[in-house]
């Protein structure tokens, strides 16, 4: 039975968070740039395709694989280039994880006060854990609610992220970026794409959390039961992390998809529905698993990352403040 403590406080979660994301954005960067790029090239691509049709003239298949984007990347500037758009990346993601780990945190602590059995699990952690123990439909829901409502209030960041990752746009800097922005399509231009980022965001949040708390559940067992299986605790979290995302992200990707879409062409896609039929007329079903390998890759890695380093901050906070209660 893992030992129970006091849960630590908001501003613990806050540093924790603001930690995770700096550690894991600046990481898999690349990833999200290419997975943006490679998005870009299809919607062009399919431009190309109706031109050609209406014209008579014969379409060669689109070329563009991971290797070739990278290539393409790097000739633009030099190996740096692939960090492009780390600053929006950074802003939007380092304030963006210290808030959600903050609120869900809070949000399950309040969970946690509920009675069920008779057992008061009133602001109790699990020894090996950040974050308090819950039942599966709430670790849903907290994961969920917690994630939607932070996109919401950092969903122009996410906005000028995209655009600034693409080579749609030719912004000189971030405020420069939220001027054009702003001037062009208004205040509804900076929430372009938030349905669909609620729609995938929320499910994935939810399910995250969900399947990441099962498996370092599991592992944790396995751990205590089997002399065969000895690792240490930020491992536990590293794998849970990957498995977690790896599940997550696949099962909510369409809505990535059309996110990314929406924000580069708004113009085309106009809402999270009229793109779904749009993407249906013109791809097929297929075409909703667009970018698909590299946005597993990424969002495995930086949830293995994000997490565990979250994880570990609490840990050796509340491990600190526990000594010196001592």
């Amino acid at each position: 039975m893992p030992s129970k403590q006091k849960a630590s406080d908001p501003v613990t979660h806050l540093v924790g968070g603001a930690a995770s994301g700096l550690c894991a954005c600046v990481f898999v960067q690349p990833l999200d740039l290419i997975k943006t790029r490679l998005q870009q090239q299809q919607q062009a691509h399919l431009a190309f395709i109706k031109q050609s049709g209406q014209a008579g003239l014969t379409i060669a298949p689109l070329e563009s694989t991971i290797w070739k984007t990278v290539f393409g990347i790097v000739k633009e500037g030099s190996v740096l280039s692939l960090w492009r758009g780390t600053v929006p990346t950074v802003v939007r993601n380092v304030p963006g994880a210290a808030m959600y780990f903050t609120v869900l945190n809070e949000s399950r602590t309040l969970l946690a006060r509920r009675k069920i059995n008779g057992q008061d699990r009133t602001n109790t952690v699990s020894g090996d854990s950040a974050l308090p123990k819950l039942s599966n439909t709430e670790n849903l829901f907290a994961g969920g609610t917690s994630r939607a409502a932070v996109g919401f209030i950092m969903m122009p960041a996410t906005v000028i992220k995209v655009r600034y990752e693409s080579n749609l746009y030719n912004y000189k800097s971030m405020s420069g970026a939220f001027m054009s922005i702003f001037r062009t399509e208004g205040i509804r231009g900076l929430w372009s794409g938030f349905g669909a980022t609620a729609m995938r965001d929320a499910p994935l949040a939810g399910l995250y959390v969900l399947f990441y708390e099962q498996c370092k559940t599991k592992l944790g067992a396995l751990k205590a039961t089997s002399s065969y299986f000895d690792v240490s605790t930020p491992t536990v979290h590293m794998v849970s992390g990957m498995a977690a995302g790896f599940l997550s992200t696949t099962l909510t990707h369409p809505f990535d998809m059309l996110k990314t879409r929406m924000q580069l062409k708004p113009v085309e896609y106009k809402n999270v529905f009229q793109g779904a039929r749009k993407v249906l007329m013109e791809e097929g079903a297929i075409g909703f698993l667009d970018g698909i390998f590299v946005r597993t890759i990424r969002k495995s890695i930086h949830s293995a990352i994000s997490w565990t380093v979250y994880e570990e901050v609490v840990r050796w906070h509340m491990a600190r403040k526990a000594d010196h209660l001592v």
